[in-house]
């Protein structure tokens, strides 16, 4: 059966068509195979983060702490290496670990209880952002290993670079979880309806939990692939980014409300965001500028969200 024409579902590509046809006419340089690399380098770390929020949003939660987590693991990974003389092998998974750990206390704060997601990631995003200052001063951390630079600067046969491959691996695993696994299908029950999720026999907090857990992970992987990009660990990084990856996949259609949307629209969400942001840098737009355009591209699109998913409500009441 021929799958019918969505345009709810199609809007993010069009968008994304749009932005770049009139990037590529009134701003020179853009429309080039050098700025089309800049851009996927820019979003990689963003893209990491977006996958999973998607978990989050989609079982019904949000996670407002991964942007400064990934401070904490980039400074953590950091003074293993520099202070304690670990190898980057082994200071790297002592920094996922610290992902694993913060996302499992999200899980469990707001699953056993009952705290709103909302405030809870907020408490923890503040308490990440002192620990990481703490630890380091308020001081940037140096004197990385050369061999760590691989994973933020490196390039695949001198082409492709490494911190976009970790990205492209990432979504594609995140993506398969959520559309062809039993797991998938039980975030997007939790988040359409939790009670009914219940009912049916889902484990419903142990799920929760793992949604944190994962997008502590992932937070992560983006702190370690940040600090090498930077050649540093630095307790600034990833500072507002977790509001980034969340314009990334509400554009991309997945709703704040939890159980709808897919994850491969984050990835036209996180591309017009990318893309977004690189043309009005190449345009010499103000960072003041660009804010106030995300802050305007947030609302509106939930907006629009709202108020379809109402309307349809409506309807099918008056049916």
């Amino acid at each position: 059966m021929k799958k019918k024409f969505s345009l709810k579902e199609q809007a993010v590509w069009l968008m994304l068509i749009g932005l770049i046809i009139i990037f590529s006419v009134t701003v020179p340089n853009f429309a080039t195979t050098g700025n089309l690399v800049t851009i996927l380098r820019q979003v990689s770390n963003i893209g990491i983060l977006a996958v999973g929020m998607t978990f989050v949003l989609i079982s019904g939660g949000i996670d407002l702490s991964i942007g400064n987590l990934m401070g904490l693991v980039g400074v953590t990974t950091a003074l293993m290496m520099v202070q304690y003389n670990l190898t980057p092998v082994v200071a790297c998974l002592l920094g996922l670990a610290v992902g694993l750990v913060v996302g499992l206390i999200n899980g469990l704060f707001i699953t056993y209880t009952k705290m709103p997601p909302l405030i809870a990631t907020l408490g923890m995003s503040y308490a990440v952002r002192g620990l990481a200052y703490i630890i380091t001063g308020g001081y940037p951390v140096y004197g990385l290993p050369s061999g760590i630079k691989v994973l933020g600067q490196g390039y695949l046969f001198g082409v492709i670079p490494v911190c976009v491959l970790i990205m492209v691996v990432i979504i594609i695993i995140g993506a398969f979880t959520m559309n062809r696994t039993h797991i998938g299908r039980q975030f997007y029950a939790i988040g359409s309806n939790e009670e009914a999720a219940r009912l049916s026999g889902l484990k419903v907090q142990r799920v929760r939990v793992l949604t944190y857990v994962i997008a502590g992970f992932l937070a992560a992987i983006s702190g370690i692939v940040m600090m090498s990009r930077v050649n540093s660990g630095q307790p600034l990084s990833g500072n507002q980014m977790e509001m980034d990856a969340l314009i990334a996949c509400v554009v991309g259609g997945i709703s704040v409300t939890g159980g709808e949307g897919k994850a491969t629209g984050m990835i036209g969400g996180m591309l017009v965001m990318g893309v977004l942001a690189n043309g009005m840098a190449v345009a010499g737009l103000s960072e003041y500028m660009q804010m106030l355009v995300k802050g305007l591209v947030l609302v509106g699109v939930v907006a629009v969200d709202c108020f379809t998913k109402n309307y349809s409500f409506k309807r099918m009441l008056k049916k």
